[in-house]
């Protein structure tokens, strides 16, 4: 009996690890991507292709739609069964387990060393949490096919979405057809009206009515555009990846990154413009929780022809909280008499006592 996980992430058993798509737990989106599939292609063949007026019409639509649908089923379960994992975690498949411990060590891999699989790896492996092991030049954990994209199936994965987009489209045509047909009166086989036998129709070779013929055909017209879009999306995506030289991997980091370093500028010109405009009518206080510290600091004050002297003054200090993502910062605002300044540093730059 199967196992079904309704968790974000189907994790294996702990001290365990995935081998491919097929390790129980399933997870409810890679059985929901198997229905749809198997809708789609029992409905080409048991649906479509039946009410086709026998004649080459109908030959040429079964040897069409094989064409594509034989070497996605192909593709499909050797992309699945595939182990995308290192070389080293393949040969280590059958060893102990080592359990992640964050108080001993800041990430999972550390000069190529995974602390997890207790293996060398290669310069862009990656240990994936869902499956348990590191993937060989990691992609991404695609959650339809409950398993890992690297190195080692990418190109398949690629080959795949390809494969997906022209089928679904194929579908989409060919149930648009026999919905138009449907409604047409003409006996002529260049019209392409469905039928089974005389002026009846069929569904998964079930004789049927017609309102549920035109019914069933426009639900796969819509599953198949469905599929057409957000196949055709991805497949988009990945090709600007690979134009790029980067992985998925990659361009998730670099988004949040960027997200983060925006965040802290949009932050930091928000809080500028507040204290420029309240400035002259109320202090700082009044707008941001803040500390206060009045310190003596000696400045050097250099004339052209006479000796140096210090000179003191007071210099206010407004330290303002706030959260950024992972770790927290702190926007340290400086006030003299001669200037303004404005400096983002991480908590553990300032100084939290309350004396100099």
């Amino acid at each position: 009996m199967a196992v079904i996980s309704c968790s974000p992430m189907s994790t294996p058993a702990l001290g365990e690890r995935r081998v491919n798509a097929y390790t129980l737990p399933l997870h409810y989106v890679q059985v929901i991507a198997i229905v749809v599939m198997a809708f789609l292609v029992l409905m080409n063949y048991f649906t479509l292709c039946v009410n086709i007026p026998t004649h080459p019409w109908q030959w040429l639509n079964i040897f069409l739609s094989s064409i594509v649908i034989l070497p996605l089923f192909i593709v499909f379960i050797t992309l699945t069964y595939i182990d995308p994992a290192e070389d080293e975690v393949l040969a280590k498949s059958r060893g102990p387990r080592t359990d992640f411990d964050r108080h001993k060590h800041t990430h999972v891999i550390t000069e190529l060393y995974c602390h997890v699989c207790a293996v060398q790896v290669t310069e862009k492996a990656k240990h994936c949490s869902s499956c348990n092991k590191c993937v060989y030049l990691f992609d991404h954990h695609c959650i339809w096919l409950n398993t890992c994209v690297g190195g080692k199936n990418y190109r398949m994965f690629l080959f795949m979405l390809s494969l997906v987009v022209i089928g679904s489209f194929f579908l989409f045509i060919n149930s648009l057809l026999q919905f138009i047909g449907s409604f047409q009166d003409s006996s002529s086989l260049l019209s392409l009206r469905p039928y089974y036998g005389a002026y009846r129709y069929a569904v998964l070779m079930i004789p049927s009515s017609k309102a549920a013929f035109q019914v069933m055909v426009s639900l796969i017209a819509f599953v198949s555009i469905v599929t057409w879009g957000l196949t055709i999306y991805l497949l988009g995506f990945h090709i600007y990846l690979c134009y790029y030289g980067m992985s998925t991997y990659d361009y998730v980091v670099s988004q949040r990154i960027n997200r983060t370093v925006n965040q802290t500028i949009s932050q930091f010109s928000q809080f500028s413009l507040n204290y420029q405009n309240n400035s002259s009518s109320k202090p700082l206080k009044s707008i941001f929780q803040k500390r206060r510290r009045s310190i003596q600091i000696g400045v050097d004050v250099e004339h052209d022809t006479m000796n140096r002297s210090k000179q003191s003054y007071d210099q206010d200090i407004f330290t303002v909280e706030g959260n950024h993502r992972d770790s927290a910062r702190r926007l340290q605002v400086c006030r003299s008499s001669t200037e303004e300044a404005y400096v983002l540093r991480g908590a553990s730059q300032i100084d939290n006592g309350s004396s100099q």
